[in-house]
């Protein structure tokens, strides 16, 4: 009887060891911290950005700590769910907060797990604080800019920058070093866009790798142009004919057609078109004049007009649009070249604009072709200023054998007309790039 009580026992005893174990309350196994990148150097502005995993039972707590001379936590967290397997966490960490001072000094990390047995990871790693931001030196920039017109920058940093480029307002755009033989210097194309009336402030800035930041406001003359807002009327024949066929919803009332086509289709291709002209991979600039302008043809329509459109005498409320281009008209099916030389970044058909082609001429520049009938180049293909691309035709959402010619820097619309002017880009930019070359080394 005793044997067999005994053996009961032992029966539960394990079966209650295999529960705890199978849910982890009793566990052996220590969580684990994964960094996405282990910051070497921490400062005024720096970022610890790490997750921690417990498959069983889950996590209970963590606390960090930043150590120089003396421990100093710097975060905690106990009030964790239960049975939370896994958490990202992202710090920010100024180190002159705490008092640290230059030189070295650890990070610990202390997680602990759930279990009876409470198993803590405990990671210590060596860091450098560093509170000396980077220098930052203006050699170049606009004396004035319009809405809707580009500006070129230079300037020179430290060699500990990790990320720097120009703040327009609230939009970001990248600069590039490698555009002179002193890899300290940096340079860029940036927009204003056309659609700001008001000055807005232009910022250079630079962030070293411990985050500490420089950034320098630029002084320039704001010029507001005032573009052109106009009506346009619509016929069935248009809708039928140009617009349907570029919708993917089956729409019967004639104005809601045009309006989906104009805004959410519309939407959808100037997306791809940002995003492509966004994609930086030519840092040095391949334009040494300005770009060219179809041969023997008149503008037709202008960058930025503002357009409203009218259908059986109403206009269509909120189909109204931009017109983010300048629209050449020659002879039917006139052969279209490129304004300046650079690579084919895109070839092919995108909704409202029709046949089309991209490239790119460095610095974050790209120029668009657009509405053609055909198309003679390949993505990835290097061209010449002049060579043949395309002819024109109503591709999209033409009427009319017309190029549609864009200029886009860094992934936003500018004014073709001052990139079609020699005087404007050699006084704005080529003189200065020049001039860069000359006291930093030319390519």
């Amino acid at each position: 009887m005793k044997g067999k009580l005994f053996l009961i026992l032992l029966v539960v005893i394990a079966a209650a060891g295999g529960y705890l174990y199978y849910t982890g309350v009793v566990n052996f196994n220590e969580p684990k911290v994964i960094f996405e990148k282990k910051p070497e150097y921490i400062g005024s502005n720096s970022k610890l950005v790490f997750k921690v995993v417990d498959d069983r039972p889950g996590i209970s707590q963590l606390k960090v700590y930043l150590i120089q001379n003396k421990n100093i936590k710097i975060f905690e967290d106990t009030d964790l769910p239960e049975d939370l397997k896994e958490k990202e966490y992202t710090l920010d960490i100024d180190a002159r907060k705490y008092g640290l001072k230059e030189g070295k000094a650890q990070i610990s990390i202390v997680v602990q797990d759930s279990s009876l047995l409470k198993n803590t990871k405990n990671i210590t790693y060596d860091v450098k604080i560093d509170l000396t931001p980077p220098t930052l030196s203006i050699l170049s920039s606009p004396a004035g800019i319009m809405n809707g017109g580009t500006g070129f920058v230079f300037y020179r940093t430290s060699s500990d920058v990790e990320k720097t480029g120009v703040k327009v307002g609230d939009l970001e755009f990248s600069c590039f070093n490698g555009i002179v033989e002193n890899k300290n210097i940096y340079g860029c194309a940036f927009p204003y866009p056309y659609y700001w009336n008001r000055k807005k402030p232009i910022v250079v800035f630079a962030v070293d790798r411990a985050g500490n930041k420089s950034s320098h406001a630029l002084m320039y003359y704001f010029k507001r142009k005032k573009y052109r807002r106009s009506v346009i009327n619509l016929t069935d024949e248009f809708i039928e004919t140009k617009v349907r066929p570029l919708s993917d919803k089956d729409i019967s009332d004639p104005a809601q057609l045009f309006k989906y086509v104009n805004v959410d289709v519309r939407k959808k291709n100037e997306d791809l078109i940002h995003s492509i002209a966004s994609k930086v991979t030519i840092k040095e600039p391949l334009f040494k004049t300005n770009f060219l302008q179809l041969k023997n043809s008149k503008m037709l329509g202008g960058f930025a007009d503002y357009r409203k459109y009218r259908y059986k005498g109403r206009i269509i409320k909120g189909a109204d649009a931009y017109h983010k281009g300048m629209d050449f008209a020659s002879i039917k099916n006139a052969p279209v070249q490129a304004a300046e030389d650079g690579k084919v970044v895109y070839t092919g058909f995108i909704g409202i604009y029709g046949n089309s082609v991209i490239i790119e001429h460095g610095m974050g520049v790209f120029t668009i072709y657009s509405h053609l009938a055909e198309i003679h180049v390949n993505e990835g293909d290097e061209v010449t200023r002049g060579t043949q691309i395309g002819l024109t035709d109503t591709t999209g959402l033409a009427v009319g054998d017309h190029l549609h010619f864009g200029v886009l820097v860094q992934g936003l619309e500018v004014h073709p007309i001052e990139w079609l002017d020699k005087h404007w880009l050699k006084t704005r930019f080529l003189d200065e790039y020049k001039r860069i070359k000359t006291i930093y080394g030319g390519q």
